[in-house]
């Protein structure tokens, strides 16, 4: 990938969802994204509520461009509401707030009390190592899908982060079908951990396969036992499930949340859109990224050139 037409193709989200290895691909990035949950659960169930995904995104966005070209802004509550602004994300409190609460989890590395305003708060690298797996995560679903080998490159240079994620940031704030989707889908996602309970429960399905009543059958779902498996209380998972309930977005084969449960047909179509529109952004990103990294990887050889050349001429003199 040294030139530009070696670059991956990148693609609309109805394309990947329409394509027959789309669920091969979402399911083994659902089951990679779960095992992160798991590994780092403190982490990743404060970060599962796509307010929250979206203010982290943009923070590390923020950083590692900055890192990369230190004429781009830093990472300050400022820089962050602004980089936010339009999408209604959140508040200059909530960003404030957001980023007093990445030191509790070593996403960010401390900040002296009462200076948060004045100061640029350091993103940590434990942050910037998740960012690098959750991006290899989902480069590797493109590639299911194309194969192509996106995911080879970032892995061979590890520096491309510092600009496949800053686009992917921006991109992802000008996608309202991403941070804004349907009811069905937001009724899990805007709570913590709702985003992994709600792939735990699509991935469940297995195939997707609708019956005549357009349900998908899950089998046995109860709070409790998602309560416990991603630590939040068993009476924040019966919101959630009453709420999808009443939408008609779930329900179970007997009263009470008793018996088998199934997914609507209209929730699993939102949440493949949903998934397929993070994807495409991706992919979109990657492409731009590559130009840029590719441009940017000829003036820094030309200098290493230059300054090779400087040290012949001086070792010859």
């Amino acid at each position: 990938m040294s030139h530009h037409r070696d670059v991956p193709p990148s693609h609309d989200a109805a394309r990947l969802v329409a394509d027959p290895l789309f669920w091969r691909a979402l399911s083994k990035q659902t089951q990679d994204l779960l095992t992160v949950h798991s590994t780092i659960p403190a982490e990743v169930h404060y970060l599962a509520d796509i307010r929250r995904w979206m203010m982290i995104q943009v923070a590390i966005g923020l950083h590692l461009e900055h890192r990369r070209d230190p004429t781009c802004p830093q990472l300050t509550p400022k820089s962050l509401f602004a980089a936010l602004d339009g999408t209604g994300v959140a508040s200059r409190n909530t960003v404030q707030a957001f980023l007093r609460e990445l030191t509790r989890v070593q996403l960010v590395d401390s900040v002296a009390p009462k200076t948060i305003r004045q100061r640029a708060p350091k993103v940590s690298e434990k942050s910037e190592k998740l960012m690098q797996v959750y991006i290899d995560i989902h480069l590797h679903a493109l590639d299911t899908i194309d194969g192509a080998d996106r995911r080879a490159f970032l892995q061979r240079n590890p520096s491309f982060l510092f600009f496949v994620q800053p686009e992917f940031a921006k991109r992802i704030c000008r996608s309202a079908a991403w941070y804004d989707p349907p009811e069905t889908i937001r009724c899990f996602t805007n709570s913590t951990s709702g985003s992994s309970i709600l792939h735990d429960l699509v991935l469940a399905t297995q195939a997707l396969r609708v019956d005549v009543d357009d349900r998908v059958w899950v089998g046995t779902v109860s709070a409790a036992g998602l309560a416990q498996r991603y630590q939040v209380s068993p009476a924040h998972v019966a919101r959630m499930l009453s709420r999808a309930s009443e939408l008609g977005a779930i329900g179970w084969s007997h009263a009470g949340r008793r018996g088998d449960c199934w997914l609507s047909a209209p929730l699993c179509k939102s949440y493949l859109l949903w998934q397929a529109e993070k994807l495409s952004i991706l992919s979109y990103a990657f492409k731009d990224a590559v130009r840029s990294f590719v441009d940017n990887a000829a003036p820094r050889a030309m200098a290493r050139e230059t300054q090779g050349t400087a040290k012949i001429a001086t070792d010859v003199s």
